[in-house]
């Protein structure tokens, strides 16, 4: 199978790393407008730099876009024409499937194929091959396209399909969580700071700490009972507990709340655009 990715940002760097390294697909196609950003991939033989995005569109079986959500419409614009029968993946946020089969518009031609549409939101976890990563498909995408997707992006991380009207929760939760997740790391090790540890191993020191509990929680244990095997009575844990019930817990929950919700803006105000372009908007104002 040939993979073609548009974007090599953070996202798509990372998710090309993770292809190289399974050592799964035969060729990888890659393009992005700052070519600078291709330049560090030209030694690796499985990857083939493309002058153009239609040029990875053409090549490949499955196109990643990783593009800004602001240029997801004028890439597909570009290559339409070039991938009907094809599988699309976009990892843009605020982009539903409904938007980019509407994009996508008569993308198989007279009688040809529809595109394959599959919708991710993956976190920036990926850089580490840790990302959690939200999938849905379009209208068109079978069974068979998610499973494709699926072992893609299992490259970098882990992946859960997900019903498309959660994928907002989701931005809050995980895209947006790991660095909410990051600023807490960095707030337990301003307490070990404050209490005259050397910054460099506090920050090591909650870092680890922070992955044990995930790794407990991921083996079974819920956070009550991981409450309950180190909160002894009248001892430091529950000490340091009842000053977190005064507003971490609140200022946490708000904060997944508060992105989510930005994301549901993001995306209204994207899909009135489109519809506007499309001529629906003008036509339901009469």
């Amino acid at each position: 199978m040939r993979i073609g990715i548009v974007g090599i940002g953070n996202i798509g760097a990372a998710i090309l790393q993770g292809l190289l390294a399974a050592e799964k697909w035969d060729k990888i196609y890659i393009s992005d407008v700052r070519k600078e950003r291709l330049s560090k991939f030209e030694s690796e033989h499985r990857v083939k730099i493309c002058d153009s995005n239609a040029d990875v569109a053409e090549n490949a079986d499955v196109v990643i876009i990783a593009v800004k959500p602001s240029d997801v419409k004028n890439v597909l614009t570009e290559i339409k024409h070039l991938i009907g029968g094809k599988v699309l993946i976009s990892v843009a946020a605020g982009i539903s499937t409904k938007m980019l089969e509407m994009y996508l518009g008569d993308a198989g031609g007279a009688g040809g194929a529809a595109v394959r549409v599959i919708r991710v939101m993956p976190n920036i976890g990926a850089v580490v091959g840790a990302a959690v990563s939200a999938i849905c498909r379009g209208s068109h995408a079978s069974d068979e396209d998610e499973a494709v997707a699926k072992e893609i992006l299992s490259a970098i991380g882990d992946v859960y399909s997900v019903d498309e009207k959660h994928m907002d929760a989701i931005t809050g939760l995980s895209g947006s969580g790991i660095a909410f997740m990051a600023t807490v790391i960095d707030a337990l090790a301003d307490g070990g700071v404050y209490e005259g540890v050397q910054r460099d191993l506090a920050l090591k020191i909650a870092a680890k700490t922070a992955e044990g509990a995930a790794k407990m929680i991921s083996a079974g244990f819920s956070p009550e009972k991981i409450r309950e095997l180190t909160a002894s009575p009248g001892g430091t844990t529950i000490r340091g507990i009842l000053q977190m019930e005064k507003g971490v817990r609140a200022a946490v929950m708000n904060a997944v709340i508060a992105a989510a919700k930005r994301s549901r803006e993001i995306a209204a105000v994207t899909a009135v655009a489109a519809e506007k372009e499309a001529g629906g908007y003008i036509n339901e104002q009469k």
